[in-house]
């Protein structure tokens, strides 16, 4: 956090009861609006294939009684 705003936030904690510290982030989130979530990195198929996805796999289709040999 820039050390300017640190210091901002930490008079607001000290002088500001715990109303008006929501009343004021109220204000900061409709004037700047909520920072935006960064999107999800998509896996490769190396990183979708876990130990508990493989074992699924191998259960369902190697070890059914019904599969013929």
């Amino acid at each position: 956090m820039n050390p300017k705003v640190l210091s901002i936030f930490n008079n607001a904690k000290i002088f500001l009861s715990s109303e008006e510290l929501k009343e004021l982030a109220l204000c900061i989130d409709k004037e700047f609006g909520k920072p935006t979530p960064k999107k999800a990195k998509k896996k490769t198929a190396l990183e979708n294939w876990t130990l508990e996805s493989v074992t699924e796999k191998l259960m369902a289709t190697q070890f059914n009684k019904n599969r013929r040999a």
